[in-house]
């Protein structure tokens, strides 16, 4: 097969040419035809002339790429290959246009609210299927100068960590260096102890254990810790920390649930209107 593929007027090509033109042939491939009206979608704006030219010749040419596959697969498949490779398509047409139709409908009529109580109830029910594959910890961390002149008071409301002592800990917060005090949040261990200087593994799971306020000290900083909780790899995971995993998986279940009821009322719709039916057969 000869192929005959020529470009017209590259140089003259951008987004307000194509707009303001007629419409005209830039290539031609066997019997088809690339039009300027094919780049509207796919030409980038604020292109230079040589960019714009450079685009449009390496998108013509791959559109001149695909039909020359597409033409040399008819000629060299056999007619089985052929006939199985367009049952593919129609079959992925079909679940395709299916899948777009049935996100319609459910966006359109679930309700996507799942209350707390039934994720708590669906946790309490499942716990145990639910095994961490991470340490994590309850954990806040602060760093300070060490010559700052509140740190005696900052060292005490930090161990304490009452609500008054948060709270003034907060209005300060501009003297420390870096800080992480949301100790109700679940994290995992290994980010936690990024933020801080290197540590051992050792000193690390010494201190996570045993649930110890501790100090590192270099000649410039010092860093608070305290460790409020813990969970090992394989324990348990906490309520709190796979919440949102736990209310998508009820939402998919939801979502499931009312795609099986809505397309057996498609089948049973379309046996009475009599749009479907079953022959008896002897197989």
């Amino acid at each position: 097969m000869k192929v005959y593929l020529f470009l017209i007027s590259l140089l003259f090509i951008g987004c307000d040419f194509i707009e303001k033109k007629p419409d005209q042939v830039l290539a031609r491939l066997g019997d088809d035809f690339f039009y300027k009206s094919d780049l509207k979608i796919v030409l980038p704006t604020g292109l230079s002339k040589e960019d714009s030219v450079i685009f449009v010749k390496n998108h013509i040419n791959n559109w001149a790429k695909r039909k020359i596959l597409f033409n040399k697969a008819l000629v060299n498949l056999g007619d089985k290959k052929q006939e199985s490779l367009k049952q593919l398509i129609e079959s992925y047409k079909n679940e395709l246009f299916s899948y777009a139709y049935q996100e319609k409908i459910v966006k359109s009529s679930i309700d996507t609210f799942i209350s707390e109580n039934s994720i708590k109830d669906y946790y309490n029910k499942n716990k145990f299927n639910f095994k961490l594959n991470q340490e994590i910890v309850n954990a806040r961390y602060l760093k300070i100068n060490s010559e700052n002149y509140n740190l005696k008071d900052v060292i005490n409301r930090f161990r304490r960590f009452k609500k008054s002592d948060k709270i003034f800990l907060d209005s300060i917060s501009l003297q420390f260096s870096s800080y992480y005090f949301n100790d109700s949040l679940w994290i995992n261990k290994e980010v936690f102890f990024n933020k801080l200087p290197e540590i051992n593994d050792r000193l690390k799971q010494n201190i996570v254990k045993n649930k110890l306020f501790y100090r590192i000290q270099d000649s410039l900083e010092l860093y608070l810790i305290n460790i409020k909780d813990y969970k090992l790899k394989n324990d348990i995971a906490p309520f709190d920390f796979i919440k949102s995993t736990l209310k998508q998986v009820l939402l998919n279940k939801k979502k499931l649930e009312f795609i099986s009821k809505f397309e057996k009322e498609l089948i049973e719709d379309a046996l009475q209107q009599n749009e479907f039916e079953f022959y008896e057969t002897n197989l």
